[in-house]
């Protein structure tokens, strides 16, 4: 009876997990969501300077009285002149000292509006650290670090740190796919079979139609396997062994469809990840060398990596899980006490303090790049300016599918009248958010190092960008 009730706990835990991203976020834009060798870096504004006090004025010596010379004893005194007063010279008016107007930032953009939009987010949300990178065209990116990447050091947080990007990955791996099939090595209504054969599905019903036009736009109806408990069960037992893409599709394709097949728009990161098994059967080569042959190379990007076949030169800073996803961890896993932390009056687990080859490899092709955030708006904006793609495939990544809010692997917005791509990226524990407006040529990236941040990081990036298009005269 008692092993039940812990057993019925722990799968309340894992249910309530579903509500937050896990190996990679979802990014439904209807719903809600569960690196430059010399990137400019922010200078800090320079404290106002208050003008001096002006200094008492000098007063006038005082002017001795004439003293009258003594007069004969026979003559007779004359009246001592009266030395009139003297006149106290005229006060100088000291001049007025200004204060020093703030030195304008080398960018352009408010900064001080900036730091206090950030200030205020990451007080509401309770964030140790928080990393920003904007861009105009192809300009470096200007980037900024706010806090500390380490509750227990106090490590500043600077933009030269790796973080995990998530479910930004989605967008990278579609542009790779859309390359091959501007190369006529893939076909987006082909069935997968012609490229995985006949057994990739195992029992899914649908498996013989799907298509991957189907796997990058959701239309699949495969469960989301980052919000499954029974694959948090699965990570919590083995965090220090690679979960491999194979076991990801077996594990997905075990369930029965949840969602309409090819009519109904459902988050699946399974997809992305199927698609890059497609990637390497039909290349002979791993994801991630082409990758950063058709993508990330093209793009300059130096401080981008798709683990585990790639790492960056240093592992990520620290993150932290919070809120159900720190109940669930502590709940299933041997947390150290190292790991444990009371951040303005919240409770957090150091994600760093646990193995990472199963966080690190849960994702992929799906939610797996680690990157400097300098180099996520470069990414970004080099999806759909970089002449990665065909006009006609681009025409196909931007297109409203089911969900008019997403195309393949994309999210499609309009932000005060104007087109934008945008995407999220959720993974324990980093909130990441991407977007990129075409008509002002602007690209912005935020990531915080706590999942999940509540006000959402996308409220922060709401507040930004008009600070960002004003700043920079972008609004007529």
């Amino acid at each position: 009876m008692l092993r039940s009730s812990v057993a019925k706990l722990l799968w309340a835990l894992l249910l309530a997990l579903a509500l937050v991203a896990g190996a990679c976020g979802n990014d439904d834009p209807k719903t809600a969501e569960s690196p430059l060798a010399a990137v400019p870096t922010a200078e800090p504004t320079p404290a106002s300077t208050q003008a001096p006090a002006p200094e008492d004025p000098p007063q006038p010596e005082p002017t001795a009285e004439p003293t009258p010379e003594a007069a004969p004893d026979d003559a007779e005194a004359p009246a001592p002149e009266i030395a009139p007063e003297p006149t106290p010279p005229a006060e100088p008016t000291p001049e007025a000292t200004l204060a020093a107007e703030p030195e304008a930032h080398p960018s352009g953009l408010d900064v001080a509006a900036i730091e206090a939009a950030a200030a205020d987010w990451m007080e509401a949300a309770r964030i140790p650290g928080l990393v920003l990178a904007v861009a105009r065209g192809d300009d470096e990116p200007w980037t900024f670090g706010w806090g500390v990447s380490d509750l227990a050091t106090e490590e500043p947080m600077t933009p030269n740190a790796f973080v995990r990007i998530g479910s930004v990955t989605k967008p990278v791996t579609t542009v790779a796919v859309l390359s091959m099939v501007d190369d006529g090595l893939l076909d987006l209504d082909v069935p997968v079979t012609a490229y995985l054969g006949d057994d990739w599905y195992g029992t899914y019903v649908y498996g013989p139609d799907i298509t991957l036009r189907h796997l990058m736009g959701h239309t699949t109806g495969f469960v989301e396997y980052a919000f499954d408990p029974g694959f948090f069960i699965l990570g919590s037992a083995r965090l220090s062994v690679p979960i491999a893409p194979e076991e990801i599709v077996r594990f997905t394709t075990t369930y029965g469809p949840v969602a309409e097949f090819e009519t109904e728009y459902h988050y699946s990161t399974a997809g992305h990840v199927i698609a890059g098994t497609i990637i390497e059967a039909v290349t002979g080569n791993p994801a991630h060398v082409e990758i950063r042959s058709r993508v990330l190379d093209p793009l300059g990007l130096e401080n981008t990596y798709l683990p585990p076949g790639e790492l960056p030169p240093e592992p990520v800073v620290n993150s932290y899980s919070g809120g159900l996803l720190y109940t669930a961890f502590t709940s299933l896993t041997n947390a150290p006490d190292e790991a444990l932390h009371v951040f303005k009056g919240n409770d957090y687990l150091a994600t760093n303090s646990y193995p990472q080859e199963f966080l690190q490899t849960a994702g992929w092709t799906g939610g797996g790049i680690e990157a400097q955030i300098g180099d996520v708006p470069k990414l970004f904006r080099g999806l759909f300016t970089g002449g990665l793609l065909s006009e006609d495939s681009l025409a196909e990544m931007t297109a409203s599918g089911v969900n008019p809010g997403y195309g393949l692997g994309v999210g499609i917005d309009d932000i005060d009248g104007r087109l934008a791509y945008s995407h999220g990226g959720g993974t324990p524990a980093f909130r990441t958010r991407a977007l990129y407006i075409p008509e002002l040529d602007l690209a912005l990236a935020a990531n915080a190092n706590v999942l999940p941040p509540d006000p959402d990081i996308q409220e922060l990036v709401d507040v930004l960008l008009p600070i960002v298009i004003q700043s920079w005269g972008l609004n007529s």
